[in-house]
């Protein structure tokens, strides 16, 4: 009997869960397989703890538990979740999120994948769900990530670039990795995910992009405004963490601000060139990311004893929203 979990972080977003967990509760269970589905509240004000407890009793798929993670930020209730796993023997972890749909193959494809000498991390694909009003025309492809997309083809990618790192809404991991590579850092309070796909890639570890992974992001109308996008794209540069560069200023990798200043003239000079609407959006987003990251190493270079209390007041939602 092989045993594995589906560990979902949530925070204050109990109606978003319940859906997500009703179709979780229809997926099919795979042969010889026990399920264990952790639910992380990570200190929820609202009825979260209340609807998983009344889920409980006739809950479907294996078992449904309701973990609590009272530190704020989702590294800390991902550890959480991964430590559970570990007491329960779970041999594979599936890590998902609150606000997402499952089709019903979903985990007789994470078995099939994760078979013998399958890989240590794996990555799928997640499509988008667009609601009634349809994507922006500032909308570009490439702002997938902002509304929780992934998507790199059809194809299996293996072994993956070293730059790929699984997204954390459908990324499946060994346990046996964490032994090796350690947990999420609880230092990131963003980009945990990135940070620890591109840890296991620089130990070596075997990572797979898998496209037969797929599940489904539900689009929030109410998050398609440039608004939330431009505060999405700044806070996504707000991390210490960069990779290895040997030429920096400042604390600053020389790259970040050659790309800073062929941004800002490309942006200045969209209207002149009629660069699509779109096209001049996704310069404008790049560039507050990298004000976010030169904001970011500078507070981390000049005032490191303050840096994390800062980070982590300007990374997290207010609202739900950035």
């Amino acid at each position: 009997m092989h045993r594995i979990a589906i560990i979902i972080c949530t925070w204050n977003r109990a109606a978003l869960l319940g859906t997500t967990l009703a179709s979780l509760g229809a997926m099919r269970a795979p042969a010889d397989t026990a399920v264990e589905v952790l639910v992380v509240d990570n200190n929820s004000s609202d009825d979260t703890q209340a609807r998983l407890q009344a889920l409980q009793p006739g809950w479907p798929l294996g078992r449904l538990h309701a973990l609590f993670e009272p530190r704020q930020g989702k590294q800390f209730a991902l550890n959480t979740g991964i430590a559970r796993a570990r007491e329960l023997g779970c041999e594979v972890l599936a890590f998902t999120d609150d606000d997402i749909l499952f089709p019903a193959d979903w985990l007789e494809n994470i078995t099939a994948v994760f078979g013998a000498g399958g890989p240590a991390l794996a990555g799928g694909r997640t499509e988008l769900q667009w609601p009634s009003c349809g994507r922006p025309d500032w909308y570009h492809d490439s702002m997938a990530a902002v509304v929780g997309g992934a998507d790199l083809g059809l194809q299996r990618i293996a072994p993956t670039p070293p730059e790929y790192a699984p997204a954390g809404a459908n990324l499946v991991a060994r346990t046996a990795l964490f032994d090796r590579v350690g947990a999420f850092s609880e230092l990131h309070f963003r980009h945990m995910d990135l940070e620890f796909g591109q840890r296991c890639q620089a130990r070596g570890e075997t990572v797979t992009y898998e496209p037969t992974l797929c599940i489904t992001a539900p689009v929030d109308a109410a998050v398609l405004t440039r608004r939330y996008f431009r505060r999405w794209a700044f806070k996504a540069g707000l991390s210490a963490w960069w990779p290895p560069s040997s030429r920096e200023f400042l604390g600053v990798p020389l790259w970040q601000y050659l790309q800073m200043l062929q941004d800002g003239l490309g942006w200045l000079l969209g209207p002149l060139r009629r660069e699509p609407v779109a096209e001049r959006f996704v310069r404008e987003l790049r560039l507050l990311r990298s004000w976010g990251r030169v904001q970011s190493r500078w507070r981390a270079h000049w005032f490191p004893g303050s840096y994390a209390t800062w980070v982590e007041r300007h990374s997290q939602k207010k609202q739900g929203l950035y």
